[in-house]
């Protein structure tokens, strides 16, 4: 069985790994298999600005948190939160969204949108 590793400073390649190793622990083959395949082919940033869309679910790793792009300008991509707090960051400080992260932001957005109906 092949063992996969992707650098530290990835905080979903840590997690999958911790959640590898517990299940080999655990005698869970196929977990295991599973999350090396996930950390294989898992993206840890962007190589060009030219990957990044607008519309798209991004992970600041500066600021530790997940946002939309608004816009992007030179080396700057600009994100926003359903709350609508908004930043700039280079985009070599971003990866994409997991799709956890992509459920995350739009729980966000739901709880947001209530808050300004007044229902919370």
């Amino acid at each position: 069985m092949t063992l996969v590793d992707k650098p530290a400073d990835c905080d979903v390649c840590t997690a999958l790994t911790r959640q590898r190793d517990a299940a080999r622990l655990a005698g869970r083959h196929a977990t295991v298999q599973s999350r090396n395949a996930e950390i294989a082919n898992h993206r840890q940033f962007f190589l060009s600005i030219d990957e990044i869309a607008v519309g798209a679910v991004v992970y600041d790793r500066d600021s530790d948190m997940v946002g939309m792009v608004r816009g992007i300008g030179g080396v700057l991509v600009q994100l926003e939160r359903p709350t609508h707090l908004r930043w700039e960051v280079p985009y070599t400080r971003l990866r994409p969204g997991t799709e956890w992260e992509q459920k995350q932001l739009a729980a966000l957005a739901r709880l947001q949108r209530d808050r300004e109906r007044g229902r919370s």
